[in-house]
């Protein structure tokens, strides 16, 4: 069975990262990240353990996110938006992303879960796994071969600019699972991750990545609106950028991933926390239009596949909290039809939306708002069947965590326990 085979590959790099956490455990540039990202009052100030009694979600931009699930960390996606040089000590912090990739590193997370592996979502993963033991990075077996020609590319780096200093430890194959067969149909095949058991269950698929499709009949048309707050620029100036100029700067590196192909091979994940009253989220970096199945995978166009992806969402644990891209290349002809259509299917308690900062201008995200609400009435959602909505601003909402606690009955739900069950066994 796949999800077996993926077991006995991770266990391994599992004790090898529990060991390294423990290492590390009292670094005070741990400790300092780690309060950064989910906020002083949830980290231990000696150990930089964090709070084992909570889920804690802190947006860094666009689809990545930091989370703690019951204490244990990991990366969902490692781009950043606009990465800028940190100023020197006691220099005020402008960067619009007041984040770099050393932060992700000293952050010390045990695994990077990537959507898919366009730059927008996966610059940065094979340069933060090397520098923290090789953690995993799960993600499809194409995106593990561009992984693999990013760590062969920075190894033969001179990195001039920065002193010849190399910009990975070693050149070692890296530790990149494949979730799901290579070249397989998006839904083909449900798998278990053990990565956080057995504090937590987690399930991939893969699924669609955004697209246009013609403009659908179905429901009155909404207009998104893509612009910015045209006082953008003067709040948020540009500093010194890290991606690399020519000639390039020093501090600037070139560690972002390897184009091609691979792209758009997206996976869709859920994490089921065991105890409490198993609190649980899916995360999914980009919305396709699964009602007509049409993408660039194996298959599609096919609205059969998408409709077995819908009722692969609709079999799932029931969903607490969905992390989901209100982005769509499809907006244009269908505004957030895909996006509502998401909703609907995962059918979340909250709904957190991502992908704000790229495809979607800087500072648009209250346009999208407005956009879902629409949405949500042309296609007559009712009220009761809409989730808490917790909007998101760029970059006003960066490094803000949020808390959801394992033992609140709000999470109850006599289903869950058949579903985990079914995937989790």
């Amino acid at each position: 069975m796949k999800s077996k085979r993926i077991a006995s590959t991770v266990l391994l790099f599992l004790l090898c990262g529990l060991a390294w956490a423990t290492i590390a455990a009292a670094d005070p540039a741990l400790i300092a990240a780690r309060q950064k990202f989910f906020g002083a009052e949830n980290v231990d100030a000696n150990t930089g353990l964090v709070r084992k009694d909570k889920v804690i979600i802190s947006w860094t931009s666009n689809t990545t996110y930091a989370v703690s699930v019951m204490g244990r960390v990991v990366l969902l996606d490692t781009f950043i938006d606009r990465p800028e040089l940190a100023p020197p000590p006691g220099v005020q912090d402008l960067r619009r992303t007041p984040v770099s990739a050393q932060d992700l590193i000293n952050l010390h997370p045990e695994a990077l879960f990537l959507g898919h592996g366009h730059f927008d979502h996966a610059d940065n993963a094979a340069y933060i796994s090397k520098w923290l033991n090789d953690i995993p990075i799960y993600s499809s077996p194409e995106t593990c071969d561009a992984i693999q020609t990013d760590v062969t590319r920075m190894w033969n780096d001179p990195n001039a600019v920065n002193g010849g200093v190399r910009l990975i430890p070693n050149n070692s194959p890296p530790n990149c699972i494949g979730l799901v067969s290579r070249g397989s149909q998006p839904g083909a095949e449900i798998v278990k991750i053990p990565q956080l058991e057995p504090l937590a269950c987690i399930v991939a698929f893969k699924h669609i990545h955004s697209g246009s499709v013609p403009v659908d009949p179905a429901f009155p048309h909404v207009t998104i609106n893509n612009i910015a707050d045209n006082r953008d620029a003067a709040l948020y100036p540009t500093q010194t950028r890290v991606a690399p100029n020519n000639p390039p700067v020093p501090g600037q590196m070139a560690i972002q991933i390897t184009g091609g192909s691979h792209g758009p091979i997206s996976l869709f994940y859920q994490f089921i926390v065991r105890s409490g009253y198993n609190f649980s989220f899916v995360w999914h970096n980009t919305t396709g239009p699964l009602k007509e199945g049409s993408g660039s995978d194996p298959g599609l166009p096919s609205p059969a596949i998408g409709q077995h992806l819908f009722d692969i969402m609709d079999s799932l644990t029931p969903t607490d909290l969905e992390l989901g891209s209100v982005v769509s290349l499809g907006q244009t002809n269908n505004g957030e039809r895909d996006v509502v259509m998401y909703n609907q299917h995962v059918k979340p308690q909250v709904y957190i939306p991502g992908h704000q900062t790229v495809v979607a201008l800087p500072s648009s995200s209250p346009e999208y708002r407005i956009g879902w609400f629409q949405q949500n009435d042309a296609m007559s959602v009712p009220y009761s069947q809409r989730p808490e909505l917790r909007w998101l601003v760029d970059p006003l909402d960066y490094l803000k965590p949020q808390i959801f606690s394992t033992g609140d009955p709000r999470w109850s739900n006599p289903n869950k326990a058949g579903r985990i069950a079914q995937f989790c066994s």
